[in-house]
């Protein structure tokens, strides 16, 4: 017995919905897949191997600042909470004294130490992995009025999440261009570097304001800092 037209029809458009939905889901779905697939930005670029070890993504606003007690570039022994009592702290990651792009940060943050001192009582202590030796020497040379700390066993940098290995690569260039590989500047076995972030915190131990970016040529903008103290 044949159906009426309009019976098949009746019959056809539910099949053809659901095909049709049944194709759309699939095409959804793939297209999930394909943007979790999006590859991470390669960042051997910067000189960041990629080591199992590292520790990255940099903390955020709203964070709780994670202690620390380290020695100053004069022996002098420095802790967060103990800044902290003074006033606010401006924590700044360096790379080495042989990095020109943190030279010039940490003279911006002196050129304009009266201001930021001025907006809240605020202190200035920069942190690197580089042997104090060399930061004695260099602390001196630019005359910073601020201390500069080394982290001698990475553990500030790691809770920061900020430490990372360098690239075979890279440390050799540093080679070639400073005449010492990264582990010896650091008086460690190990090339490991941070990336240099800037935190301000408040004497609640909380981050106000993060900046944390692996191209170690962007950096926090002072001017900018000083506008938002």
């Amino acid at each position: 017995m044949r159906l009426p037209k309009i019976v098949l029809l009746a019959l056809a458009f539910p099949l053809f919905f659901a095909c049709n939905n049944a194709a759309s889901n699939k095409t959804e779905k793939n297209s999930e897949v394909k943007e979790m697939a999006k590859p991470s930005e390669d960042l051997t670029k910067f000189g960041i191997a990629n080591n199992p070890n590292n520790v990255l993504g940099g903390l955020t606003k709203g964070d709780k600042a994670p202690d620390f007690i380290m020695n100053s570039q004069d022996g002098e022994e420095v802790s967060l909470k103990s800044s902290l009592e003074k006033g606010p702290v401006l924590l700044v990651f360096l790379r080495a004294e042989w990095c020109s792009f943190c030279v010039r940060h940490l003279q911006e943050f002196e050129d304009n130490i009266k201001a930021i001192h001025e907006a809240g009582d605020v202190q200035v202590i920069a942190v690197s992995p580089q042997e104090k030796s060399y930061m004695k020497e260099f602390h001196e040379e630019h005359q910073f009025s601020y201390p500069i700390l080394h982290d001698v066993d990475h553990s500030v940098m790691k809770d920061y999440k900020v430490f990372f290995h360098v690239t075979e690569k890279y440390n050799d260039y540093i080679e070639g261009a400073k005449g010492k590989r990264i582990e010896v500047f650091n008086g460690n076995k190990e090339p490991v570097m941070p990336v240099p972030a800037t935190y301000l915190i408040d004497q609640n131990q909380i981050i106000q304001f993060a900046h944390y970016d692996p191209n170690y040529k962007k950096r926090s903008d002072v001017k900018q800092l000083l506008e938002y103290l």
